[in-house]
């Protein structure tokens, strides 16, 4: 596994992380939301804010469209993953877990 299939990899996992931690607490998709606003408060207007956009569509549609579309096994869930919101659900352990456990799978 190459250096960008392990980032892929590490995405969709965290992103799938993400999505049990939605279904248990449905109220942290305002952290969620929160965190979209400061991105573009702090970066104005950028390339991603039609990703940006699009996330706070899924964000107010809830988890089921988060899950459908962005744990999907296309290019464009990969894209979301990539300018995703959702790393005020995971802690920085869990993170560095989930990446030693997809570099060891190589």
């Amino acid at each position: 596994m190459n250096r960008q299939q392990q980032i892929d990899e590490f995405l969709v996992q965290a992103h799938r992380l993400a999505v049990v931690r939605l279904r248990e607490h449905p109220e942290r998709l305002g952290d969620v939301a929160a965190l979209m606003d400061r991105w573009r408060q702090l970066n104005g207007s950028t390339r991603a804010d039609v990703y940006r956009d699009e996330w706070d569509e899924l964000i107010a549609e809830g988890v089921d469209a988060i899950e459908r579309v962005v744990c999907a096994d296309t290019e464009h869930a990969a894209v979301l993953r990539s300018v995703s919101p959702i790393s005020v659900l995971i802690t920085q352990q869990e993170r560095g877990e989930m990446l030693r456990r997809v570099r060891q799978a190589r």
